[in-house]
């Protein structure tokens, strides 16, 4: 396959990552293997808690510290950390920090947030209007902070945060500052802020091609509006990757999907799945999912219950994900790459041993070209 060029018309060196979480050992050993393997970026998540079923969460920021000082080449990245847990202020210092930790690899990743970091601890969970707005300004303190010094404070005002004469002690290595993804699903606001000021955008969730074309659109738009250059915006494409296809792994990935529909359902609706969309409640989307067993029991019996069919959920995985043999998984990733991707999040969705491996054996290097 020749080397490809996205829908921007870029051609540049296609990036490939993973994201890592759950039990420790395996967690660990994941993102050791995740360099080894040479891929680019070790996503870990920012969350107090998640959906059921409960596991240990562990923080993101001390994770990537000591994934970091036991790696040498992969860069670190928070997938990704909301705006009302923490000040901009801090979340400068602790990238920063990081960043000299590590050498220059710190990668910040910033979202709205969801309703289970917040509401269950006594945070105000806002309107997603203000949301929006504390994204926007939240990265803009943020690299205001970076660029500063002793001898060159600086200031900010904003709707949100203000204040005077303020620097860090600390830069980041990375200069002008370690890249910025916007964590995105579908809001259209939060897209143009990843054009606007960021280095990129990592949509938490995964779309057709089709789909994650408009998206990407909304991005390049929203930086060229802004006087930047489009090609210089990493548009992450997540991908689930299963290498197999027998009757055994696709009723397993089938039982992941319906689940995945009912936490996103706007999902459902490229599917032509109206009725399965009206009746998914807003309150089970990930965004607002409270993380309790009463919460399971109501997603557990809307998964299961949800009208879409063997072929409407057969179609939705040949759309959305790469299963099959290395040469089918090459095809499905390269429709993502034609569609606008210029970074690859792999999704071991079933856990398969040995999935990074043959990624990176078979999948990256004919991509890459």
């Amino acid at each position: 396959m020749p080397r490809l060029s996205n829908a921007a018309g870029s051609s540049r060196r296609l990036r490939f990552s993973i994201g890592v979480g759950g039990p420790l050992d395996p967690m660990l050993k994941e993102a050791y293997q995740a360099e080894k393997l040479g891929y680019d970026l070790v996503w870990v998540p920012d969350h107090l808690t998640d959906i059921p079923p409960a596991t240990a969460i562990y923080d993101a920021w001390t994770m990537l510290a000591y994934i970091g000082a036991k790696t040498t080449r992969v860069m670190l990245g928070s997938g990704v950390t909301d705006t009302q847990r923490m000040h901009p202020a801090k979340t400068a210092n602790t990238v920063a920090t990081l960043d000299n930790l590590t050498g220059g690899r710190a990668v910040l990743g910033i979202g709205a947030g969801e309703v289970m970091n917040t509401r269950p601890f006594g945070m105000e969970w806002e309107p997603t209007e203000v949301r929006v707005r504390r994204v926007r300004e939240y990265i803009q303190v943020v690299k205001r902070l970076w660029s500063s010094s002793f001898e060159r404070p600086v200031g900010f005002e904003g709707t949100l945060y203000n204040f005077k004469e303020a620097h860090l002690s600390l830069p980041p290595l990375q200069k002008p500052g370690p890249p910025v993804y916007v964590g995105a699903f579908a809001s259209k606001p939060m897209l143009e802020i990843a054009g606007e000021l960021a280095e990129g955008w990592y949509p938490g969730s995964f779309f057709s091609p089709g789909a994650f074309r408009e998206k990407a659109d909304v991005v390049l738009g929203a930086a060229r509006a802004a006087g930047r250059k489009p090609g210089g915006i990493d548009l992450v494409a997540n991908v689930p990757v299963v290498f197999a296809s027998d009757r055994k792994t696709m009723d397993a990935l089938k039982s992941y999907y319906r689940r995945a529909l009912v936490i996103n359902r706007y999902m459902l609706r490229l599917l032509g799945a109206e009725e399965a969309y009206e009746m998914v409640s807003k309150t089970l989307q990930y965004q607002m999912i409270a993380p309790t067993p009463a919460f399971a029991k109501v997603l557990e019996k809307t998964y299961r219950s949800l009208p879409v069919s063997d072929e409407v959920l057969e179609r939705g995985i040949a759309e959305m994900m790469a299963v099959g043999t290395p040469s089918e998984c090459i095809e499905s990733v390269a429709r993502f790459v034609k569609a606008g991707a210029t970074h690859v999040l792999l999704q071991n969705v079933l856990g398969g041993p040995g999935t990074l491996e043959r990624f990176a054996k078979d999948v990256i290097p004919v991509l890459r070209g």
